[in-house]
């Protein structure tokens, strides 16, 4: 008996430990997040380079601080590439970022889907002014390029030429430097650092928005470039993934939306096929007998939570997976350990029924106990359907587990005290 109580112990320990454990990990990864307030002056966003769904979420962010009155945009861009971007916004002609995405051809930002957010920017913020305060990649081309249509403008001694010479000059050391190709650099961080500071001087201070690899926007990191401003400017200053972001939609999908649930479709399938087999000359010989003897009591629980059971699991649609590819990878919530849980839940019942199935099939082989469960054929698809609940924060889903809980363990309790004598 005391093997048994242990069993017990373990198995219901493991599923507290887990939605424990994705508790904290939820918690963790909302943490990494700063939101902007009411008193930030400096929003950072943290992107993947290329991706379409991101750069269109940007284009909405920025629309959104425009008409808050934002003008200043920073971007992780040289010096020149955004002064060149900002010489285009007020020409009709699109030669001069046509020849600028040639020239970043090949990287990740020289994709169609960043130049169409330039133009969407220039059609409906006009007034944007684009801050570059990357070291100089593309200097021997955009570089040079911009310093050569300064020096047509008479400017060779103006302070803009002076930043994109600065500016080349910390590419050359950058790229002296990154021996891994990887464009992750202590240099590189510093002169982002300094580059930032020195252009939100430039612009006058105020509310600003930033736009960078999601890498150098960890403010929590004081190696990275937020962590370091997050030091110079304190508690003014956010900083968020776009990733996160994205993935807004899929954390708050509404628990009570109706529809079509396949989890819940699959939860039956496993629920009711082994009960079919069972009931077809599978059952123990005084199971009849046993039970005319139920609790009615119980007996209207078990009906009111099997029929409610039913209906729920099939029609949210929260009960499924959530899961969504982005451009860092596999996006999912950690919760959805809870549901994988539950999902293990119902491989065990299965187990549960082979087992029956290859016994002597006796009122104890049925009402025995499986993987440290007791009563494991009520035990176990009751706490499978409560995790599915608390998974997908269905307070209907919840109840009906409890309710068949009651009525369903409460009777298989009832028969197992009966196999007894």
């Amino acid at each position: 008996m005391k093997k048994y109580k242990i069993k017990t112990i373990i198995a219901f320990t493991l599923i507290a430990v887990v939605c424990l454990a994705t508790y904290i990990l939820d918690i963790k990864d909302s943490s990494a997040d700063v939101y902007p307030g009411k008193d930030t002056m400096i929003r950072l966003y943290g992107e993947a380079h290329g991706s379409q769904e991101y750069y269109d979420i940007e284009l909405e962010l920025w629309k959104d601080c425009y008409d808050e009155g934002y003008r200043n945009l920073f971007l992780e861009l040289p010096y020149y590439s955004a002064e060149f971007l900002n010489i285009w916004m007020k020409e009709d002609s699109d030669e001069l970022i046509d020849v600028w995405f040639d020239e970043i051809n090949g990287t990740l930002s020289g994709n169609q889907y960043y130049n169409d957010f330039f133009h969407a920017i220039k059609k409906t913020c006009p007034d944007t002014v684009f801050y570059g305060t990357d070291v100089g990649h593309q200097g021997s081309t955009t570089g040079v390029r911009y310093l050569e249509y300064l020096e047509q403008q008479g400017l060779q001694d103006s302070g803009n030429y002076r930043l994109a010479e600065e500016c080349i000059r910390q590419g050359v050391e950058f790229y002296e430097n990154d021996t891994k190709g990887n464009g992750i650099s202590p240099v590189r961080e510093g002169y982002m650092v300094s580059n930032f500071e020195d252009a939100y001087e430039r612009c006058g201070g105020g509310r600003i928005m930033g736009i960078y690899g999601s890498y150098h926007t960890d403010l929590n990191n004081q190696n990275l470039m937020a962590g370091q401003l997050k030091d110079r400017y304190g508690d003014v200053i956010s900083s968020v993934k776009i990733s996160s972001i994205a993935s807004i939609a899929l954390n708050e999908t509404n628990p009570y939306c109706l529809g079509f649930c396949l989890t819940g479709f699959l939860y039956l399938i496993l629920l009711f096929v082994p009960n079919i087999i069972w009931a077809k000359g599978n059952k123990p010989d005084d199971y009849d007998k046993t039970a005319k003897e139920e609790s009615k009591l119980l007996l209207v629980f078990e009906r009111i939570g099997q029929v409610l059971a039913t209906i729920s699991v099939l029609i949210f649609p929260s009960i499924n997976p959530v899961v969504k590819i982005l451009p860092e990878g596999l996006f999912f919530r950690w919760n959805l350990l809870i549901l994988i849980t539950a999902f293990v839940l119902m491989i065990l019942y299965e187990c549960y029924w082979i087992k029956y199935f290859r016994s002597s099939r006796s009122m104890e082989d049925m009402y025995s106990s499986f993987a440290g469960f007791p009563v494991a054929g009520a035990t176990l698809p009751v706490l499978a359907l409560l995790l599915m609940g608390i998974y997908s924060r269905n307070i209907i889903v919840i109840i009906s587990a409890l309710i068949l809980g009651i009525g369903h363990i409460g009777i298989h309790l009832q028969h197992r005290v009966c196999a007894k004598y």
